[in-house]
């Protein structure tokens, strides 16, 4: 389990039955032979049995009793030719065959490279509970990787208690940011069972270990993998009740998720690029020739007052006898005197006042102002769809001559999770498959766009 809040403590997440009858006065010890009997349930177990977890802080004094008590065996050669660290206790005689039967199930479990770093303590239940607490039939240190288990109950029991504890060790060898794997589960499994859906709406407890213990999302997990390594059969599983809420009943789905999780750990976001360009339009404008000059907007509007940037001019010159003559700052633009027809000038205007006239009739003339202070011609957003497989954090870094900014939203609901700013932004992903990237500048220009995605 992960550590408490108390840096002179280690928290120990334990799996532990409400003892009954003669369940709790166990005391012989009960080797786990080679030869498997079939699977069968304990009555106490089904379907009155009640399982919980404890979480016991323990003084770092008692931490090292356990791992320096009295204990034969270490590391062992598995049958897979991997190499399993498993002690017993000095109350089991010293059987090989009985150690190599719990050394081969650890490497028989599915697992990935966190088993070369666990230790298993396999000890009576009364050793487990003096360190695992009164109630506790196992338990696991995220912080020492130790496992401490029973190995004199009923065949099954110790190996589903065995199962849940290293669905601990797993998550505890996982990442899940920014949650902690421990108490939210490794991200694939968290993402599948909406466990950042469901904490953000009260139905779920990551990590609590108390009054919320049966929704508590790290015991779920390990519930989930326990199941998987049922589902294989093999050995004679007890099939002890879910520890948690029925909404963590681990389906088919859940278990592929637990298991890619174990197979494919999530290691780090992935990235992407989106690159683009800002380009103001240019504005239409018409200037019509003819016994009068007139210049109007593309809504027919005399034009007064333009705001700087590009225009496309459309001169229809009707007359023989007069022409367009239009200048101002960097423009000096004129269509010919006989001749008549239709001409098209792209302009950039800027700041200050332009005029235009006939050469030939003077009088036909007029003027319009380009205010250097005018609004900023808007330029439509860029938006792209980003998707998001996984649940966690997704980051955008927007650099680029157009000075953009960038944000990010939920496309189901338009809601606004990350507001636009220059530079970098960041939301959570939480239930969303895909979120909406949005890009803004008031200027034209470049822009380039990291993207992060869990």
């Amino acid at each position: 389990m992960r550590r408490s809040r108390y840096r002179t403590t280690v928290a120990l997440f334990g799996l532990s039955f409400l003892l009954m009858g003669s369940f709790a006065s166990t005391a012989a010890a009960k080797p786990v032979g080679a030869g498997f009997e079939p699977a069968w349930a304990p009555p106490l177990f089904a379907p009155q049995g009640l399982l919980r977890a404890d979480k016991v802080a323990m003084p770092p004094s008692t931490v090292k009793r356990v791992v320096s008590g009295s204990w034969w065996g270490g590391p062992a050669v598995a049958s897979t030719g991997e190499t399993v660290t498993v002690y017993m206790s000095d109350a089991f005689p010293q059987d090989e065959a009985n150690r190599a039967t719990w050394v081969n199930f650890f490497a028989w479990l599915h697992h990935g490279s966190e088993l070369p770093s666990l230790t298993v303590y396999v000890a009576l239940l009364s050793e487990v509970q003096s360190f695992c607490g009164p109630e506790a039939a196992g338990c696991y240190s995220s912080a020492r990787k130790i496992l401490v288990i029973p190995g004199d109950l009923e065949p099954g029991v110790d190996f589903d208690i065995a199962a849940h504890e290293y669905g601990h060790h797993v998550a505890a060898n996982r990442r899940n940011d920014p949650w902690d794997a421990n108490g939210y589960g490794p991200k694939r499994w968290a993402t599948y069972t909406s466990v950042c859906s469901r904490a953000a709406a009260g139905t779920a407890f990551p990590g609590d270990e108390g009054a919320h213990y049966t929704l508590n999302t790290g015991e779920a997990f390990a519930e989930a993998y326990r199941a998987l390594e049922e589902s294989r059969g093999v050995y004679p599983w007890a099939h002890l009740p879910l520890v948690v809420d029925a909404s963590f009943t681990p389906d088919a789905g859940a278990q592929a998720a637990a298991l890619a999780d174990v197979q494919q750990p999530w290691t780090a976001p992935s990235s992407m690029t989106v690159d683009g360009r800002f380009t103001t339009r240019a504005v239409g404008l018409n200037a019509t020739v003819g016994r009068t000059l007139t210049l109007k907007t593309a809504a027919a509007a005399p034009v007064k007052i333009l705001a700087p940037g590009p225009y496309a001019l459309v001169v229809r010159d009707l007359s023989k006898q007069n022409n367009f003559h239009l200048t101002g700052p960097g423009v000096d633009r004129k269509t010919g005197v006989p001749a008549r027809g239709r001409v098209s000038w792209a302009l950039a205007l800027r700041s200050g006042v332009y005029r235009y006239r006939s050469d030939v009739h003077p009088s036909l003339r007029g003027s319009f102002r380009v205010a250097g202070t005018g609004a900023a011609r808007a330029l439509a957003p860029v938006e792209r769809t980003i998707a998001t497989g996984l649940d966690g954090t997704v980051q955008a870094t927007v650099s680029g001559t157009a000075n953009a900014t960038v944000q990010i939203l939920d496309p189901a609901s338009g809601h606004v999770l990350a507001p636009p700013a220059s530079g970098t932004v960041s939301a959570t992903a939480c239930g969303q498959r895909s979120l909406l990237l949005r890009v803004m500048a008031k200027q034209a220009g470049t822009f380039h766009v990291v993207v992060s995605v869990p």
